[in-house]
């Protein structure tokens, strides 16, 4: 099965699955089967969100095979150093910007501190205003706060322009600076764009409160994909007092063939039942291999670290 679309048929299937309804809320501990059409959206994404481990070669759209799945877009910006900020970038796809950020260098003290400092802030609310009682991760946040810096006037300036639909992607620490920056885009946006988040093995962000408040700013708009068994998404633990936001979409056997929508918040029939914890001893090593690598829609991650010790 073909999971790329390029061109023009992109655009018009993801503007049909970003436009499309909210699907009808189940029970919490309940899922529900995703067709391969929908999976088949999510593939470009997964190609943007690779995209942005290249850094600057995404100015040229010269970065190997996720560059030559899709479309070639207007770069707008780009930044980070890959080590206390990732790479990342904004484009124009012609029908959304594209905010895209990449996950964790394995190969920098520096950006293994922004996984690792999972001590509780309180955000600024010049970001997330009214958001009583919300704490989120520190090293996250203060990762976000670099990103923002840059993406939010970049993405202001393509909405003052006419742009109206953003959407938010990335992988692993990408994913959950992703979380926090598709939020604040929203709230900086208000009504003159709608942002939409795609996002790839999103570990978790904040507490209850900020799971709510995702939830109560973006709804539906934002998904996050889990592979199977990955570990990443179980941390920091819930015993911690850390929680996901809703709308987890589960790859649900090690093949990489079943997809299932999963209501709620920590949807106890998806990934949540395996089970799993964390080996903190093998934790460096495991960001390089296995169900965090993906497949995601048919993309997978591990020619990053083969050529660049990213993941």
């Amino acid at each position: 099965m073909k999971l790329v679309a390029t061109g023009t048929a992109f655009l018009a299937s993801l503007s049909l699955a970003l436009a499309a309804p909210a699907p009808v809320e189940l029970a919490e501990r309940s899922s529900v089967g995703v067709s391969p059409a929908v999976v088949n959206t999510w593939a470009p994404l997964a190609q943007y969100a690779t995209a942005a481990y290249c850094g600057g070669d995404v100015w040229s759209w010269t970065c190997g095979g996720p560059c030559n799945s899709v479309a070639r877009p207007t770069v707008l910006a780009q930044g980070g150093d890959a080590k206390a900020t990732p790479y990342f970038y904004v484009a124009n796809n012609g029908s959304h910007i594209i905010v895209s950020i990449s996950g964790t260098n394995t190969r920098s003290i520096l950006s293994l501190a922004d996984d690792l400092e999972f001590t509780f802030t309180t955000p600024s609310s010049s970001y997330f205003p009214n958001a009583a009682g919300v704490s989120v991760h520190h090293g996250f946040y203060n990762t976000f706060t670099r990103v923002a810096g840059t993406v939010g006037p970049v993405v202001q300036n393509a909405v003052n322009n006419g742009a109206t639909q953003v959407i938010v992607t990335g992988h692993s620490l990408g994913s959950a600076v992703g979380h926090l920056t598709a939020t604040y885009l929203q709230r900086l946006l208000g009504s003159s764009a709608t942002v939409y988040a795609r996002l790839f093995a999103s570990p978790r962000v904040g507490n209850q409160a900020w799971a709510d408040y995702v939830d109560a700013t973006l709804g539906s708009r934002a998904q996050h994909m889990i592979n199977y068994n990955d570990l990443i998404p179980t941390l920091p633990p819930r015993s911690f007092g850390f929680r996901q936001s809703s709308n987890e979409v589960w790859i649900s056997n090690a093949a990489g063939t079943s997809y299932v929508a999963c209501p709620g918040q920590e949807n106890t029939s998806c990934q949540d039942s395996m089970g799993l914890t964390a080996d903190i001893a093998k934790f460096i090593e495991y960001l390089d291999f296995g169900a965090h690598s993906g497949p995601y829609a048919g993309v997978k991650w591990l020619w990053l670290e083969k050529n660049k010790g990213e993941g």
